[in-house]
């Protein structure tokens, strides 16, 4: 029995020692397993997912091709058709204008040439006449007609479409100088498009100071203001007068941009300043001098009053003041001190980009017989009144006054109305400042978006910049083939979405949680329990390399 006890404790010490070495084993291989487990799905599942979560949404963009944009040149390709009575006059002609715009940075010139029968000329007396001949040729937006006759008194008549004639004695240089004065304006487009590109190298003239900067919509607010309704009555129509005047001259300008027109009258408004007495021989004896120098101050009070800040959109003013008897008449006056225009009742002033103003002076007469007590009726001339209005309108959206040259005139137009060439113009105008501020935009933009990592580019910004991007690209490349309508109409698309694209809310949704201070928030929870993974991989390390060992 004994032999038995002895032989039986070291069998069952064996036996002890082993399944607790197993166990040992058992629970070492499943605590590794489950360091495995929490390291994959920390590190293989939570990582990328708080990485993907947290990063910044943001499209790819082509931004090659927007820096490419500073090597785009806008060309606008236009044809001049040249009418004479001779080709050796037409070749002259074609060469001589060739050479005056072959360097040209805007425009590039294609000129061609026919010669038309001096008998038929000749019987064309009249305007309309040579218009009759004109309308053979038919001619594009942007494209224009020189067209030689024999029985016209000035040396060059522009028409109101896009036809110059010109008489036989009609020296080259006269037909230039109208070309580049008066129609294709290339030294102002070329100041306009370097002024927006550098603004520290290039001042802006007198034109691009005072036309309004492109935009798809305008306000054009009419104000009648009356500063004292008790002594002074205005009878007027202001309804009337816009929609029979204004509403169909902005019509015409439909392609440019969406024009929609306000009226409004003002009671118990005063200048803000004292006119300087005069005495004269009038009968009332004296008149009142407005100095040019203080017209910016009546500026002031009025744009209070105007609620033209009411609107998103730029607001063009015109205002139509009635000037009592006590201060009339108003005339105002140069710094030199001389009147500074002679009209009946009407005095007026341009204020760039902001509007212009109509000091209507009651009659004379009215005044000197004016009774105690009762007011003096003002009756506007409205065709002088509208006249003013539509001059200053052409002037403010960037139609240039033709300049003075002698022995050349225009076919003035009844009814108020726009010449076709004035609205070429107009559109060459705008297709430069467009296609140059959409270019400027897209790559302000994408310099911000490159430095500031952080910004949120959402498909919608994404797909603007893009479309804006070809949107350049097409309208300067239908320039390139003479198409000026289209060109303008893909510019002004261009400028909008570009415009869009950068004032997009979204871009600054993250911009005030910057990279560090991610970080800073979310490092204190992660941190804690990366720390006993990172650990246990050692634990699995040791594991694997004590069964690789064990195994050799």
């Amino acid at each position: 029995m004994s032999s038995f006890f002895v032989g039986l404790f070291p069998r069952d010490a064996n036996v002890r020692a082993e399944s607790i070495f197993s166990g040992h084993t058992f629970v070492e291989k499943y605590r590794v397993y489950a360091s495995i487990s929490f390291a994959v799905l920390l590190l293989g599942v939570g990582v990328p997912l708080w990485w993907h979560t947290t990063a910044v949404p943001r499209v790819s963009l082509p931004y090659a091709g927007i820096e490419a944009l500073s090597d785009l040149d806008i060309n606008i390709k236009t044809k001049i058709i040249i009418v004479a009575l001779s080709r050796d006059r037409a070749e002259s002609l074609m060469h001589d204008i060739n050479d005056a715009f072959k360097n040209a940075s805007i425009y590039q010139v294609e000129i061609v040439y026919h010669v038309i029968s001096s008998n038929l000329m000749t019987s064309a007396f009249t305007y309309h006449e040579l218009e009759k001949i004109a309308s053979a040729f038919d001619l594009d937006v942007g494209q224009l007609l020189l067209l030689e006759t024999n029985n016209l008194h000035d040396v060059v008549l522009v028409g109101s479409r896009r036809t110059i004639y010109f008489s036989t004695e009609t020296t080259t240089s006269i037909l230039i100088q109208v070309l580049s004065e008066w129609i294709l304006l290339e030294e102002s487009l070329a100041l306009t498009r370097n002024a927006l590109t550098e603004p520290t190298l290039y001042s802006l003239d007198e034109e691009n100071r005072r036309r309004f900067p492109a935009n798809p919509a305008y306000d054009v607010l009419i104000t009648m203001v009356n500063p004292d309704p008790e002594k002074l009555k205005v009878t007027w129509d202001l309804r009337t007068m816009t929609e029979e005047y204004v509403e169909p001259f902005l019509s015409e300008l439909s392609i440019l941009s969406n024009f929609s027109v306000k009226s409004q009258w003002l009671y118990l408004l005063p200048l803000d300043v004292n006119p300087k007495r005069v005495p004269d021989s009038t009968p009332l004896g004296r008149h009142f001098a407005l100095s040019e120098d203080v017209l910016p101050q009546l500026i002031t009070p009025l744009e209070k009053k105007l609620a033209s800040q009411v609107s998103l959109r730029p607001t063009i003013n015109f205002v139509i003041y009635a000037v009592p008897c006590d201060s009339a008449p108003l005339h105002i006056y140069t710094r030199s001190g001389h009147r500074w225009k002679i009209t009946t009742n009407v005095e007026a002033f341009l204020s760039p980009r902001w509007g212009g103003v109509v000091l209507i002076n009651p009659p004379v007469e009215a005044c000197v017989a004016a009774k105690p007590n009762q007011p003096v009726t003002i009756v506007p001339e409205q065709t002088t009144v509208v006249g003013t209005f539509l001059t200053q309108l052409k002037l403010l959206l960037g139609i240039p006054e033709p300049k003075f040259l002698n022995g050349v005139n225009a076919v003035s137009l009844p009814g108020l109305k726009l010449r076709d060439w004035e609205v070429d113009v107009l559109l060459r105008i705008r297709t430069i400042e467009q296609l140059t501020s959409a270019k400027l935009t897209l790559q302000s933009l994408a310099q911000l978006l490159q430095e500031i990592s952080n910004i949120v580019i959402t498909d919608v910004v994404g797909h603007r910049i893009k479309t804006a991007l070809r949107l350049v690209e097409d309208s300067a490349e239908r320039l390139t083939h003479g198409d000026l309508a289209t060109g303008f109409l893909l510019s002004k698309e261009a400028f909008v979405t570009a415009e869009a694209a950068f004032s997009d809310p979204t871009l600054f949704a993250l911009l005030y949680f910057p990279e560090d201070q991610k970080y800073a928030v979310y490092t204190p929870l992660f941190l804690p329990a990366m720390v006993p993974v990172l650990l246990s991989l050692k634990n699995i390390y040791r594991y694997y390399s004590g069964r690789r060992t064990n195994n050799l």
